[in-house]
């Protein structure tokens, strides 16, 4: 049983739902990918497949109809349920020799740091992290979970709903958006355990009031800003940080965060290799029960707590580690410092190409002050920052696009400045030649 926001969905409405299912005739072989308007129903169909070992990709109901089709033709999937079940959209595979493993879940990889692409999971490999999420986590066995994020992602679904299910709790899956539905959702449920990304707990805590903590919340998705950690805390009474990635699923887990960076105790049914301190952080590498090897592309380092347990902390993306004269910059410790300016609301650092240094660092930033001058927020990093960290690019700006699990593309931002300061020099340039003409 889960409820879509207030309304149930029991076992009465799953076996109505399978007859119209059985109708599709799926089997192992078929590869489909769905993009249903109906969560209810995008559900039960995933229970069935996952049933009969058949392979799906979900994709977000708000994803426009072409860019759909290109999604699911790029997975290597026959068909695409577009909204409805009524009728499938037959799909011309590109590459027919490829053979696909069968019974997987298909997800697309956001894309933040590389091109986007396909990861398969098989259902056996899911139920495994599900059996060893369960065996680590057990503090919310008596928490109600309240699922405020995209079910169409392994995060939304695997951690949220079907880990609930393992538990033997009925899930509340949210998709009415309205921040105090939420916050309303909160205050109904007992010892509500609330899977959500920073930026949609952010709203929910400006909201909550003031006298109420948060029985519990689950991030994951990107690293908390430290400033912000440290406003979130309080109001928190269990605050859990999960990290994990496309191709493992869920990694490790944070059973009570006291810094943002600590991403928790890896799951037991995996093996981690990484640095052994944070002046030695190294890749990240997970190797599955199977003797998969995965390259996570992410920067860390494990040490021991108290109790003799490893603990993972993480660094930075390499993708986006910036190296000014042969000195790494890592851009959540930038930032996090950058912050505690009591007139920089948001930034970002990111990467700019240099001829001299090699790279060097750039910062987008949103401020409350309309006149914060960019020589005295130059001056302010030179008090603040080693020498190799400090900006030497600027770019102001109303906001910083973030995405839904609020992270941001920094390789996007990089081009987009880049792409300004050429225009730049391309214009000196002409206003030049046209002076000397």
């Amino acid at each position: 049983m889960f409820y879509i926001n207030d309304d149930l969905f029991d076992t009465t409405y799953l076996a109505q739902q399978r007859d119209q299912l059985e109708a599709l005739t799926l089997t192992s072989d078929s590869r489909i990918a769905v993009c249903l308007e109906d969560t209810a129903l995008w559900l039960a169909l995933c229970f069935y497949l996952k049933e009969i070992n058949a392979s799906v990709m979900p994709i977000h109901p708000a994803m426009p109809r072409d860019t759909a089709i290109k999604m699911a033709t790029k997975a290597g999937c026959q068909s695409l349920y577009f909204h409805t079940l009524e009728q499938a959209i037959s799909l011309n595979n590109e590459t027919p020799s490829v053979t696909y493993q069968q019974g997987v879940l298909i997800q697309m990889s956001s894309g933040t740091t590389g091109e986007p692409k396909c990861i398969d999971r098989t259902w056996h490999s899911i139920d495994r992290e599900i059996e060893s999420y369960l065996s680590v986590f057990t503090l919310p066995n008596d928490m109600s979970p309240l699922i405020a994020c995209p079910v169409t992602h392994s995060y939304g679904l695997i951690c949220g709903v079907l880990v609930a299910l393992a538990r033997g709790k009925t899930p509340k899956v949210i998709t009415n958006i309205n921040p105090k539905y939420l916050v309303k959702s909160i205050l109904a449920a007992d010892k509500p355990l609330l899977y959500t990304s920073p930026t949609m707990l952010q709203g929910v805590l400006r909201l909550l009031p003031k006298e109420h903590k948060l029985h519990a919340a689950m991030s994951s998705g990107t690293l908390l800003p430290k400033q912000t950690f440290e406003q979130f805390a309080p109001r928190i009474e269990h605050f859990f940080q999960q990290y994990g990635c496309s191709e493992a699923g869920c990694i490790s887990i944070n059973q009570n965060m006291t810094s943002a960076i600590e991403v928790g105790t890896p799951l037991p049914h995996l093996q981690l290799l990484a640095g052994d301190n944070s002046e030695n952080a190294a890749e990240i590498i997970v190797t599955t029960e199977s003797g998969q090897q995965i390259h996570t592309n992410d920067l860390g380092y494990i040490t021991h707590n108290e109790q003799g347990q490893p603990v993972l902390s993480f660094i930075s993306r390499l993708d986006d580690t910036i190296i000014v004269a042969g000195l790494n910059v890592y851009p959540q410790e930038v930032e996090d410092l950058i912050l505690e300016h009591p007139h920089i609301q948001d930034a970002v650092i990111f990467k700019v190409e240099d001829q001299y240094a090699g790279q060097r660092v750039g910062l987008q930033y949103c401020t409350t002050e309309t006149d914060l001058a960019v020589p005295e927020l130059r001056s302010w990093c030179q008090a603040h920052l080693a020498t190799f960290q400090i900006p030497q690019h600027f770019d102001q700006v109303a906001t910083i696009e973030r995405l839904a699990n609020g992270k941001v593309n920094r390789k996007q931002i990089a081009k987009v400045y880049q792409d300004k300061l050429q225009a730049e020099r391309q214009a000196r340039q002409a206003a030049r030649a046209e002076a000397i003409s």
